[in-house]
């Protein structure tokens, strides 16, 4: 094996790294943003405090920078090809937020938790044309509410 190879999958597995990290950030997230709502509703003048991040995630749900440099990025891409490359790439059943990260690796986008939201929100709109069209299946669900998919025999 050369010296090459070897970097190369070194870098491919920071890389996945990267992804599961984005993954999970974006999770954490959304169980932080439930968690505030269910105190405000017992504490309506709970105010939750900044976590890591936040101020830039504020900055551009107003700003929107990151939409458009979704939307200029995906512009020119076969989105349901892509999408068909990565569920096969990937080996086994993916939640739309994994696609949506390896999605955004594919074409180059960086996995900044707001361009992954939007990516996946316009990937599952992609699922479901490609789950009518036969290509890809659900296959079962992750922690009771994420849906997998796969791509179909």
């Amino acid at each position: 094996m050369s010296v090459a190879y070897e970097l190369k999958r070194k870098r491919a597995e920071l890389v996945e790294r990267l992804q599961q990290i984005a993954t999970e950030q974006i999770e954490i997230q959304g169980l932080m943003g439930a968690l505030d709502r269910v105190i405000l509703s017992y504490e309506p003048d709970y105010q939750p405090s900044p976590t890591p991040g936040s101020a830039s995630r504020e900055r551009s749900r107003k700003v929107k920078p990151s939409s458009s440099e979704v939307k200029a990025a995906m512009n020119g891409v076969n989105k349901r090809q892509a999408v068909l490359e990565v569920l096969r790439e990937a080996g086994e059943p993916i939640s739309v937020t994994d696609c949506a990260a390896k999605f955004a690796v594919k074409i180059g986008i960086a996995s900044e938790p707001a361009n992954l939201s939007d990516i996946a929100h316009r990937l599952s709109a992609v699922l479901t044309q490609l789950t009518t069209a036969g290509r890809v299946r659900q296959s079962g669900q992750f922690d009771g509410r994420k849906v997998l998919w796969e791509v179909a025999a």
